[in-house]
């Protein structure tokens, strides 16, 4: 809870991966990968509730486990690989809703896959986003900022010309004057239930939380697998 705000805390992890296999419960420094995540949650300071929604046997064990709640299976109309994952978002929402006596006024989705996501990471983006809210915010995700460089992006038009894609006019635009550009690393999306339920997390009021790049690596090839292994060794 922050303050008087009840939060809880999605954990999506379905069966079955195209780029790894079982990439949700492999090994990672010797725990299933979706342990970091759910430790993390469960530490924290603000977060009331920890649930992980699956369509696995397996994984909601290796979840019960480490101690969050898997009080429903997932439905196998929302759990194949072209299913969006806000559907899963909602379908636990209302479950949660219809079954039991738990309100919430926020949710934090947290994806299994970035088990270099600390508990600070959390806590510091549930912070950021009651610090720099405005009347009208009701949703944040946090990113990672990209090169400047990326700047210079283009497309190519209708008529095979080159456009630049983002506020550059010029390739001899200096970067100092670029704008800013981040990217979602898909460590932490937060927002109002009823926003969620109604829009989702992207709106035309969604705050930026910056996350360090270091903690930011998501797991979905062996190559993500090796790259955090190296940075959580570094620690």
């Amino acid at each position: 809870m922050y303050k008087d705000k009840k939060i809880i805390s999605f954990i999506g992890a379905r069966s079955g991966s195209k780029g790894l296999e079982n990439k949700n419960i492999i090994d990672f420094a010797g725990k299933p990968l979706i342990n970091w995540t759910i430790e993390a949650s469960l530490k924290s300071r603000y977060i009331d509730y920890t649930v992980v929604s699956t369509d696995s046997d397996v994984i909601a064990e290796i979840a019960r486990s480490a101690g969050a709640q898997v009080p429903f299976m997932r439905p196998s109309n929302i759990s194949g690989d072209d299913a969006p994952l806000l559907d899963a978002v909602k379908h636990c929402l209302g479950w949660i809703g219809e079954n039991t006596d738990h309100l919430f006024d926020y949710i934090i989705l947290l994806q299994p896959t970035l088990p270099l996501r600390t508990v600070d990471c959390i806590d510091q983006g549930v912070e950021y986003y009651f610090s720099n809210m405005k009347e009208v915010t009701d949703t944040m995700v946090s990113v990672i900022q990209l090169p400047e460089k990326y700047g210079y992006v283009m497309r190519e038009d209708e008529k095979g010309y080159a456009n630049f894609c983002f506020d550059v006019k010029s390739y001899n635009m200096r970067r100092q004057d670029m704008s800013k550009y981040y990217l979602p690393n898909g460590a932490v999306y937060f927002g109002k239930v009823q926003t969620v339920l109604e829009e989702g997390f992207y709106t035309e009021q969604t705050l930026l939380f910056p996350m360090n790049a270091s903690v930011s690596v998501d797991i979905d090839s062996k190559d993500d697998l090796d790259k955090a292994l190296k940075l959580f060794n570094r620690k």
